[in-house]
């Protein structure tokens, strides 16, 4: 990485001082959801960046005055920009260790946790809420599917409607519930109680998934709504 600045706040390294590496990345924060046959439902809850961490020497007459502005910096909290070639995030000094050998060669470490990365273009925004509005009508589907809803169109321009029949067959399913149990708490003979508990378990499972149907659909429509498709 020679004859590439880095620079992390106000102080920057060059040439022989850059890390030979930096280590970043990170995850994608997911919740699976286990269906009944088999399959599963993956929601997407975002970006988890990792944190970024790297290694070098300050060296030179100003050695001594960057490395105290990076120790103030850590222990301040201040939020500062990182970048290097084409990357560049707003970061938070999380670790920061030095090895004062001489005053004009100083090892150090650096550990920062981003606050957000700034090299992702406003333009991604859309993008971003377009593939959430997709994976949300997709997994309203699969759990309308899962509580026997069919015939709906699960699209930008169906959301309402599906949203509207989820909500009847959670009513439906709920008041459904409600009657088995009764049943299954006083039941009048032995064969009632039984019809009524098959009934009760279908029903609640009808409702959970008529539920989830419904809570996808909620957040589509409402994404739908601010204009992101």
């Amino acid at each position: 990485m020679s004859n590439i600045y880095l620079t992390l706040g106000g102080v920057a390294f060059q040439d022989f001082e850059v890390p030979e590496k930096i280590s970043f990345g990170g995850r994608q924060r997911v919740a699976v959801h286990e269906l009944i046959g088999g399959g599963r439902v993956v929601d997407t809850l975002g970006a988890q960046p990792a944190e970024i961490k790297f290694s070098g020497i300050a060296s030179g007459s100003d050695a001594t005055a960057r490395i105290q502005s990076l120790d103030t910096a850590c222990a301040a909290g201040s939020v500062l920009p990182l970048g290097w070639d084409a990357f560049f995030y707003n970061v938070v000094i999380a670790e920061f260790t030095a090895d004062y050998t001489k005053p004009y060669w100083i090892p150090f470490e650096i550990g920062c946790v981003v606050i957000a990365d700034a090299a992702i273009s406003d333009l991604a925004v859309p993008a971003v809420a377009a593939n959430l509005i997709s994976s949300d009508l997709s997994s309203a589907a699969v759990w309308a599917s899962q509580a026997g809803l069919g015939g709906f169109s699960f699209t930008s321009a169906g959301a309402v409607s599906a949203q509207a029949a989820c909500g009847a067959a959670v009513s439906a399913a709920g008041g459904g519930v409600l009657s088995s149990a009764a049943v299954v708490n006083n039941p009048s003979t032995i064969f009632a109680a039984v019809d009524a508990l098959n009934g009760l378990g279908a029903d609640a499972a009808t409702l959970a998934a008529a539920t989830y149907a419904s809570g996808y659909l909620g957040r589509a429509v409402q994404n739908i709504s601010l204009g992101a498709l």
